[in-house]
């Protein structure tokens, strides 16, 4: 699905050029849920940035399915981002006003559809993260975990074939944290679906859980395991069916 070729990302600090990322070389397949570890200012976020076209490397390739990304204008990445991406965030970013239905539906607005015809698809989305009694909440009525769920619902609105997360345990408790994972791992792995998950994380725990972990530092690849498919518990299964 992705494949980075001697990838380079400089920025410039302080006057100074500084490589966040040093030539990646990487190739991640559907089907997988990806975790990216490492120290802060390793490349991570870089990373991450470049995958969702939210960033352009300074040189090398980045293909997504045949396809150079790389190189796509500010036009072409809006495009690519709407239609090939979702964005799961550490802080949810909610809209307030918006109900948890309404925040769902809101990646439908940008192609010109309004909330009320997406309504269906987005309590059908609520439901499947284990959410259809909180439709008409606004986010200040929901816990974190509840609000990261709502985030995930909108992040599969537009049935993406890339899942970017960043950092989506980071405000949530321990077990709440664990049922979240187990919901992106059901994502990745869910039949008949062409999809990859690629989550950045500080969390070692949670990075343990996924398919495969790369370590990143100084802007390289130090360590690329596979682990194999992470269980999910068949009571928070159940819980999606």
């Amino acid at each position: 699905m992705l494949v980075l070729d001697s990838v380079v990302r400089t920025y410039r600090i302080g006057g100074q050029g500084v490589r966040a990322l040093d030539g990646i070389d990487l190739t991640i397949e559907a089907g997988q849920f990806v975790s990216v570890v490492g120290p802060s200012g390793a490349g991570k976020s870089t990373l991450l940035h470049l995958l969702g076209a939210l960033d352009l490397p300074d040189s090398g390739s980045i293909r997504f399915r045949g396809n150079e990304i790389g190189k796509l204008n500010d036009d072409q990445q809006s495009e690519f981002r709407r239609h090939h991406v979702g964005f799961v965030f550490q802080f949810f970013n909610l809209l307030p006003t918006l109900s948890a239905w309404e925040n769902v539906a809101v990646p439908k607005l940008l192609d010109g559809t309004g909330l009320r015809a997406t309504k269906a698809r987005a309590l059908e989305l609520l439901t499947l993260v284990g959410l259809s009694d909180r439709a008409e909440h606004r986010p200040a009525e929901l816990s974190g975990g509840q609000m990261q769920r709502v985030a995930l619902a909108r992040a599969l609105l537009m049935d993406p074939p890339l899942i970017l997360a960043d950092e989506p345990t980071g405000n949530l408790d321990s077990k709440t944290g664990a049922d979240i994972m187990a919901l992106l791992a059901r994502i990745a792995h869910e039949a008949g679906r062409e999809r990859a998950v690629i989550m950045v994380t500080h969390n070692t725990e949670a990075a343990s859980t996924t398919d495969r972990v790369i370590t990143l530092a100084d802007g390289r690849i130090v360590r690329d395991e596979t682990l194999g498919t992470p269980v999910v518990s068949e009571e928070f299964a159940g819980k999606l069916q």
